[in-house]
């Protein structure tokens, strides 16, 4: 890519990935990038990161999101301006079928009440915007933490074998697209801006 307004043009949320495995060589870029990422008073000690290839734990933290997804009414303002697959019923995969996903944990904290959501953004996000520039496709994984904590008898945090007070709040499903993600055009007017002073 010639210039980062290139980049975050070709950036997008990928929901369909290839049965391709997410090459280590891919990975370890993926992660260096997330380990570059800023972090508040540079406590890097409050991230851990969370690789998961294994199906079978996926689908263990699936369990809250499809519980989720029998409130309709709940569901169809969450995904009203997602594309119509995320909202058909039945079983759902959350991580949209991808060969692995990063998971993005914050050590429990009241230093600064609400840094831990900031960092770990800074993270995923540096980590996004590398799977773009790697030719890879990722999207977000908020709905499916956040459903675990809706429905706490259908949490399985403890298959991600975190660090005593740490909590997962936000993941990366990566992977090979499985069709082309074409880039979009860039606004300046898709938020308000207040500009104040001369």
């Amino acid at each position: 890519m010639s210039g980062f307004l290139e980049l975050l043009a070709a950036r997008r949320s990928c929901r369909r990935f290839t049965d391709e495995p997410l090459e280590e060589e891919l990975l370890r870029k993926l992660l260096l990038a997330g380990n570059a990422a800023p972090v508040g008073s540079n406590r890097t000690e409050d991230i851990c990161l969370t690789v998961v290839k294994d199906r079978s734990v996926l689908d263990g933290l699936a369990g809250a999101m499809n519980r989720r997804r029998q409130d309709r009414e709940d569901l169809r303002r969450i995904t009203e301006k997602i594309p119509d697959q995320n909202a058909a019923p039945g079983i759902f995969d959350p991580f949209y079928g991808a060969p692995a996903v990063i998971f993005v944990s914050h050590r429990r904290q009241t230093l600064q009440p609400g840094i831990e959501y900031a960092n770990v953004m800074s993270v995923a996000m540096a980590m996004h915007l590398e799977a773009t520039e790697l030719g890879l496709g990722s999207v977000f994984m908020w709905g499916s933490l956040e459903a675990m904590r809706m429905y706490p008898e259908y949490d399985r945090t403890e298959l991600l074998r975190l660090p005593e007070g740490f909590e997962p709040l936000l993941g990366l499903a990566v992977g090979h697209p499985a069709q082309p993600l074409p880039a979009r055009e860039l606004r300046d007017d898709t938020f308000p801006c207040t500009v104040i002073g001369p």
